[in-house]
């Protein structure tokens, strides 16, 4: 995209993550995420809590003491999945326009992919430094990584970003969530 596709990200997914604090201020959130889709059309916020995962493991009858670490883990099921996403909207429609257009040929289609991917962790580091997802002890209780739904690719994006955006324990946490 632009030198500053990753501060405009940034800001909408302070605007998510603010509106969901807002929303929710009684609820423990302890992951934060942005995806995309495999056509690079899409940057989409999702977030979870622990009362949301509860919800969702009710709902699909999974009981407590069942290990289910995709409904811990997979954007897809969590209660927060593209909640509060509106301020997202302008950058999947330039997203979009983009990638059908004729400026990404399909030669430089995975170049393209892969700077949207850093600009989304780029954005969530960027809001990491300023603060919004806590400091010391409560900069620990949540989970920053990037992903890409229904692809292939999507775990190691999921490691190398966090890894990237989380304090070494939470890295350990997240790295072994499917142990």
């Amino acid at each position: 995209m632009h030198p500053e596709f990753a501060r405009e990200i940034a800001d909408a997914a302070s605007v998510t993550y603010r509106a969901l604090l807002a929303a929710h201020p009684d609820e423990h959130f302890y992951a934060f995420a942005l995806y995309t889709d495999s056509g690079a059309m899409t940057v989409v916020p999702a977030a979870n809590s622990e009362e949301g995962l509860k919800r969702v493991r009710e709902r699909m009858e999974v009981g407590d003491d069942e290990k289910a670490p995709e409904f811990t883990w997979a954007t897809g099921e969590w209660a927060y999945e593209s909640a509060e996403a509106d301020s997202f909207n302008p950058l999947c429609e330039r997203l979009a326009e983009t990638v059908l257009g004729p400026e990404i040929p399909e030669a430089k289609f995975g170049e393209f992919f892969r700077d949207l991917q850093r600009d989304m962790i780029e954005a969530l580091r960027l809001l990491d430094q300023e603060g919004l997802f806590g400091t010391g002890a409560a900069r620990e209780k949540i989970t920053l990584f990037v992903t890409i739904s229904d692809d292939n690719g999507a775990e190691a994006l999921e490691n190398e970003s966090a890894r990237t955006l989380n304090p070494p324990a939470v890295f350990d946490r997240f790295i072994n969530r499917y142990a």
